[in-house]
């Protein structure tokens, strides 16, 4: 009986613990929006319908089989007897029956507009390929985005309470010293609002770093509360190679947007052929066989006529009202615009490519600078108590000293966190960032660390 009790606690604290914690790493955030996220899933089925548009313009130039067939049964009246003596005609019902069936085959001899509708749909495949792609690549900078935004949430909660925590502890230690009259009653007033302050920054933290997991919903369709912080021993580089016009030439090649912006370019010449080849003859081949049968029962007659065609069809367009030239000029229109939408897409990369690659080198030098902040501000921490103990700097400078130690702490988890950040939007730009890059990056995430949801509402 007790073995049965126990086993049913240890149930119980299992379903329990569970249905509370469910733990999720950067990894496994990935692969659950590679399927359940709606924005890449939009992205597939958008793609999915542009491809077929190759099949399409294809049939165009491939032969066209129809079979039709026709039944009629057609009754009326015909003149049987007249009775000169009665005046009265009698009818009889006469039923005649008709089939026929054909059976044709056209296949586009000349039908140079078809061609060029085959040649662009492959580029408006290849654009819809590329934008695709650039999806792909959002979607593993929205994972890695939403899941440093909850770890940084989570360190300006931590920070938050570190500075609370050390307010309180130095209230009470102006408290005792106010009971005693070595303060004054200034220092109670200032150590009080100062814990009432970070008070409200606790909660404003908590309820960011709580609304931190919403998007993690979003983008899997499933709910978590708690994440894998990363490990200290995360390595911040400068990028490789460290020479800014590498970069900029690898994104001019391979940057997704580009290669839609060409693929586009190249959709709008064919564009321009088809409208230009309006003016040109067309030649059809046509093969088509026919039979057609009469019947008379009443007058047991069937009659049957069978025929074979075969034929060209030769097409000139003389005239359409200039809606071929019109058509001709808006397709040369559109050939400008798309070139100059794919050299505006050229310097908005090289553009931002430049400001990243000074961005990440500025991170750099931002989480060495902070390090040694946070040890600057340690010491001079340090020093100001020193200086609160004998009397030469007073609670307000102690005060002023944690709040610099603690907000030098977040800046440099912040730090790290934009460095990945911005490194991830850099290999996107120019096309390289692979779900490896998120699971190298996942190989710094701390098992033993988690990260848990917190609830505003208990408090």
């Amino acid at each position: 009986m007790n073995n049965l009790r126990s086993l049913l606690g240890s149930l119980c604290i299992l379903l329990c613990s569970a249905s509370f914690a469910q733990s999720i790493d950067l990894k496994g955030v990935y692969q659950l929006a590679v399927k359940n996220d709606p924005q890449i899933s939009a992205a597939q089925a958008a793609f999915n319908a542009q491809s077929e548009v190759v099949p399409q313009a294809r049939a165009g130039l491939l032969p066209g089989i129809s079979i039709s067939a026709n039944y009629q049964d057609i009754t009326s009246p015909s003149l049987r007897e007249f009775n000169p003596l009665t005046g009265v005609t009698l009818f009889e019902d006469t039923t005649t029956i008709n089939e026929s069936w054909q059976a044709g085959v056209v296949q586009p001899l000349i039908r140079m507009d078809r061609w060029y509708q085959y040649q662009q749909s492959k580029s408006i495949k290849a654009q819809a390929q590329a934008s695709y792609t650039a999806e792909e690549l959002a979607l593993i900078v929205r994972v890695a985005a939403s899941y440093l935004a909850i770890l940084e949430a989570h360190d300006g909660l931590g920070s938050a309470n570190a500075e609370r925590n050390a307010v309180k502890r130095q209230l009470e230690q102006v408290q005792q010293r106010f009971d005693v009259g070595l303060v004054a009653i200034t220092d109670v007033l200032e150590s009080t609002a100062s814990f009432d302050a970070s008070t409200v920054n606790v909660i404003e933290a908590e309820g960011a770093q709580a609304r931190s997991f919403e998007p993690l919903m979003r983008l899997t369709g499933q709910s978590f509360n708690a994440v894998h912080a990363l490990t200290a021993d995360f390595p911040v580089r400068h990028p490789e190679p460290n020479n800014e016009e590498a970069w900029v030439d690898a994104a001019l090649k391979k940057n997704t947007t580009i290669i839609a912006s060409r693929a586009a370019v190249a959709a709008a010449e064919k564009q321009a052929s088809i409208s230009k080849s309006r003016h040109l003859p067309t030649l059809d081949a046509s093969i088509s066989y026919s039979s057609q049968t009469s019947k008379n029962p009443s007058a047991f007659q069937t009659n049957r006529s069978d025929t074979e065609v075969y034929g060209l069809q030769l097409t000139l367009p003389i005239y359409s009202g200039g809606g071929t030239r019109s058509a001709v000029r808006q397709s040369e229109y559109r050939l400008i615009e798309a070139k100059e939408t794919l050299d505006l897409a050229q310097r908005q990369v090289s553009e931002n490519v430049r400001a990243l690659f000074t961005a990440i080198n500025t991170d750099v030098a931002r989480v060495k600078a902070n390090l040694r902040g946070i040890e600057s501000s340690r010491s001079a921490l340090e020093a100001t108590e020193t200086g609160y103990e004998v009397g030469t700097r007073n609670i307000v400078d102690v005060l002023l000293a944690q709040q610099r130690l603690y907000f030098s702490e977040f800046q440099f988890a912040s730090a790290r966190y934009r460095y990945i950040n911005d490194t991830l939007r850099l290999k996107e730009l120019i096309g390289h960032l692979t779900a490896e890059d998120l699971y190298e990056l996942n190989r710094f995430t701390d098992v033993s660390n988690p990260v848990e949801q917190v609830n505003p509402l208990t408090r």
